[in-house]
């Protein structure tokens, strides 16, 4: 555990102890420490570039929801705000990211907006709601309300652009004071929007970035209805998340609208980028049933790696990655759905960017890409079944664990092909 994350586990203690003996109601210390490091992690966060993978969802008035289309972007945050590109080109523009879209619905401010809103100072009521089971973990409860005359959410909509406010929850870690998920509801619509409901949640968790820990958006679903009946969705998840440094200046011409950021990784001769390779891990970090969306873990390589008639990542050497997802299902059985990223390889004094997709997984019982179910519903007739499967998402492994119990010991096996990355 970092010196940072001690203190805070220390000043959790310290603001507990102070609020039994102040008299105060339950939740007032906690909330204000919970805003204070929320601020604090805001200020510290560091230009970060992250694949946002964008699914979208639209149901047309008196139709069914039925996908639209899968946008990839490559999302840069930076001094305060976000700006987009096409995965691997490093020309940002701070246009909304519905420009790379040719219409539709897209969110953005995800990675600070809706933290600035719930964090500020004399912008939002609250309520304390008590803790409460949420994302595997005990985590504090509370209910916020943010008017539009000090909201700074804007809906933009074909039909016009306005300020609404916001009704919502988040939920935070009483130890360490991270807000791991808040939900937002639009709240005094203005009447020139046909908009009857605009929802959002993000998750957030920490994240390695160089030798540091930050708290960047991890997931996030934007929900949109007319007042005609049209619906669309949107399911976001980040990942290949790593540090950016600018080379020059970002500048707006008078001409040229787009800003122009030249961007190169931090620490390039510690984060290079590997060709393309078969490579094999082994869990050094059990994943169970009580492990936590966003928690840390680590593996091996499994075996020497070679490269043009050299070893280029040794046997032993360590990865690093987190969790991504684990869901748990109680039908027919039970079943788990297991996302593992890994994100950099230590081998020596280099460090490599991880970016694969999973191939195989070690041959356990109950361990699968894929997932059979027996659907018959009478016991006298033939059987049917139904094959589950689960979209791929970009350096991240997904698959199923069936049963009602989830054990991937140390020393579990997963071999994995590198993508290449523009350095």
């Amino acid at each position: 555990m970092s010196a940072s994350r001690i203190i805070a586990v220390y000043l959790a203690f310290a603001a507990l102890a102070g609020a039994q003996s102040s008299g105060l109601p339950p939740g007032i210390l906690l909330l204000a420490r919970v805003k204070a490091h929320t601020r604090q992690e805001l200020d510290r966060l560091p230009n970060c570039s992250c694949l946002e993978t964008i699914r979208r969802e639209i149901k047309p008035p008196g139709g069914k929801l039925r996908p639209l289309d899968t946008i990839r972007l490559e999302v840069l945050f930076s001094e305060g705000k976000e700006m987009y590109a096409p995965p691997g080109d490093r020309r940002f523009t701070a246009a909304h990211p519905v420009a790379f879209a040719g219409g539709g619905m897209i969110g953005d401010g995800y990675f600070a907006l809706y933290l600035k809103d719930i964090a500020g100072e004399g912008r939002v009521s609250y309520e304390y709601k008590g803790e409460d089971e949420s994302l595997g973990r005990r985590l504090a409860r509370y209910d916020y309300r943010l008017p539009a005359t000090m909201s700074g959410q804007i809906v933009n909509m074909v039909e016009g652009r306005g300020i609404v406010g916001a009704i919502g929850t988040f939920w935070a870690d009483p130890i360490t004071y991270d807000i791991v998920r808040m939900e937002m509801h639009a709240s005094e619509i203005p009447p020139q929007l046909p908009l009857a409901e605009n929802s959002h949640w993000v998750d957030y968790a920490r994240t390695k970035l160089g030798e540091d820990e930050f708290l960047i958006p991890r997931a996030a679903h934007t929900r949109m209805v007319k007042m005609n009946g049209e619906e669309s969705i949107n399911d976001m998840e980040f990942t290949e998340c790593h540090l950016f440094s600018a080379e020059s200046a970002i500048t707006f011409g008078m001409q040229e609208q787009r800003p122009q950021f030249a961007t190169s990784l931090v620490k390039e001769i510690e984060a290079k980028p590997l060709p393309v390779l078969d490579i094999t891990t082994r869990l050094t970090t059990a994943i169970t049933s009580k492990t936590s969306v966003g928690s840390l873990i680590t593996a091996t390589v499994s075996g020497n790696v070679p490269r043009n008639g050299a070893v280029l990542i040794p046997d032993g050497a360590t990865v690093r990655g987190l969790v991504r997802r684990l869901e748990f299902n109680a039908e027919k059985g039970g079943y788990y759905i297991v996302g593992v990223e890994f994100t950099d390889i230590e081998a020596g004094s280099l460090r490599y960017r991880f970016s694969a997709d999973l191939k195989t997984l070690e041959p356990v019982p109950g361990v699968d890409f894929t997932l059979v179910i027996d659907t018959t519903q009478n016991k006298q007739v033939a059987g049917s079944t139904e094959i589950l499967s689960l979209p791929d998402l970009p350096g991240v492994g997904v698959f199923f664990v069936r049963g009602p119990k989830l054990d991937l010991p140390k020393g579990f096996r997963m071999t994995w092909k590198t993508r290449p990355l523009v350095p």
